[in-house]
């Protein structure tokens, strides 16, 4: 099919849906309704509490919420399913002690939840396997919430002759098909499979427990002229008399439902930074590892998309959100790394030029920290200093010099440090930074060339062994703090290890 053939059937498909609207398939699911309510009530108690001793095991349940959610194959190609469900127990083990006998009842009915959920198959499974057989492989796709979802239920389905895909691979994909059968609840969901849909007939495949029957929207669609609101027809299939099981609240936010991310406690988020410290906010990272990411103005990434050679780059700070993946080097910065490969480059004349570098460094330093950062951007400011925001920046060893050759003259006349050869050798370890960090590219290009890209989508990392990186490690975003903290300036972009991110793998 021929790329404006696959433009006119996306047109066409569109059509059909905005017209006839989608097929909310609502599976009856027992056991898995008993855990919802169970959560609920945890969660409900963990609120009142306003303790933090709660957050592993609500952490770990949601866990095995959402995989039951959208990984319906049966347990023996499961292995999800069984994981979440051992981290529920292994939570609640850990926190039982320091419970009273309200919260070992909350806890044993969340436990026995988690059990018997690992104890069956998925309820949606044998009905989505009944359909789309019904249906044939030539006709539907089955389409999962995420990669590494589709990596097993596409290992349950692909041998059968169905083709699975990941919301991800449909823009790409030449899809010649009838209908869209899509596993997990509508609202937690990409748009476009509603707004852009791959086929002309969409049906989505939900346990009853989720009560949020609601299209997934657009930020901008309340605002929109001819905004796409297909109907929801709702079918059940195997669905009973609400039990008591089953929780009758309103439907949970998606932030709720969602799987959270342990932060931990805030740290010294009421002062401002000294001079040897940054606000940074905490990254968490695929593979138990996170950073303290600050606002510099580049990171080095990583697109899986592309073809070897031109994978690795560098993005804004601002830029950077989950799904992204970051270059990292594992106990060490990249920043320091560079520093080190530059002066090496140089030869004899590094030890020289980092002399003079630490001269004028250290001089401002020493500024710094006796008048403090808002009487040395106004001193600089009155010289006619452009960039005094930067000021603190510019004490880096890393960073080469000011970017204008106006305020480096400035701020070296200012610190009574002499301009000749200080100035020249500045540039010229900048310009020697800017070689090195080319040389490091191509030599990360070459690494990541043998980098296992399909282990990197389906595990969210992989480390790079090989032309010397063997301390490399591209990893995935799983979340970013919403809150700044203040750390020391050298504990910036390096990696550490950090647990707060296991339920969001």
């Amino acid at each position: 099919m021929s790329r404006v053939a696959a433009v006119n059937e996306r047109y066409r498909s569109t059509e059909s849906v905005a017209r006839h609207g989608v097929s909310l398939l609502v599976v009856g699911d027992e056991a898995g309704a008993a855990l919802n309510s169970a959560i609920r009530a945890v969660a409900r108690a963990a609120a009142e509490d306003a303790s933090e001793l709660w957050e592993n095991v609500l952490g770990a349940a949601k866990s095995l919420r959402w995989r039951l959610a959208f990984r319906p194959q049966p347990l023996a190609l499961n292995p999800s399913i069984h994981i979440a469900a051992t981290a529920v127990h292994t939570q609640a083990a850990a926190i039982r002690p320091a419970l009273g006998s309200d919260g070992v009842a909350l806890l044993d009915r969340l436990s026995a939840a988690a059990r018997i959920v690992a104890a069956s198959d998925p309820a949606v499974g044998a009905h989505l396997l009944d359909t789309i057989r019904e249906t044939g492989p030539a006709d539907c796709l089955v389409v999962t919430d995420g990669t590494l979802s589709r990596s097993e239920v596409g290992a349950w389905l692909g041998p059968l002759g169905f083709r699975v895909l990941s919301p991800g691979m449909l823009s790409e994909a030449e899809i010649i098909a009838d209908v869209t059968y899509v596993v997990g609840p509508p609202r937690l969901m990409r748009t476009s499979l509603v707004t852009a849909p791959p086929t002309p007939e969409v049906s989505f495949f939900v346990p009853s427990w989720y009560t949020d029957r609601g299209l997934p929207t657009t930020l901008i669609a309340d605002y929109s002229q001819g905004a796409i609101r297909p109907e929801v027809r709702v079918f059940e299939i195997d669905v009973v008399e609400r039990s008591a099981a089953t929780d009758l609240a309103e439907p949970e936010p998606i932030e709720d439902f969602a799987p959270p991310p342990v932060w931990g406690p805030q740290r010294s988020v009421t002062r401002d930074p000294g001079v040897d410290e940054v606000a940074a906010r905490k990254v968490l990272l695929s593979g138990g590892y996170a950073i303290w990411m600050d606002d510099g103005d580049r990171i080095r990434t990583l697109d899986p998309s592309q073809p070897a050679g031109e994978r690795v780059t560098y993005t804004d700070v601002s830029a950077v959100e989950p799904g992204t993946y970051l270059v990292l080097r594992l106990g060490v910065t990249e920043r320091a790394v560079l520093y080190d490969a530059t002066l090496q480059s140089m030869g004899a004349r590094g030890a020289v030029v980092e002399a003079s570098q630490d001269r004028w460094k250290h001089a401002l330093l020493n500024r710094l920290r006796s008048a403090g950062r808002c009487e040395v951007e106004a001193a600089l400011r009155r010289l006619g200093v452009r960039a005094v925001e930067q000021v603190e920046a510019w004490t880096q060893r890393t960073l080469a010099r000011p970017q204008l050759d106006s305020d480096f003259r400035l701020l070296l006349q200012w610190l009574d440090v002499p301009e000749h050869p200080t100035f020249s050798q500045a540039t010229e370890f900048r310009r020697a930074r800017f070689r090195a960090a080319s040389r490091m590219r191509e030599q990360l290009e070459d690494a990541m060339a043998s980098a296992d890209i399909d282990a990197l989508r389906i595990e969210g990392h992989v480390r790079v062994d090989g032309a010397g990186f063997a301390d490399i490690i591209a990893t995935r975003v799983l979340a970013i703090s919403p809150h700044t903290n203040v750390v020391a300036r050298h504990d910036a972009r390096e990696p550490f290890r950090d647990e707060g991110g296991r339920w969001l793998e």
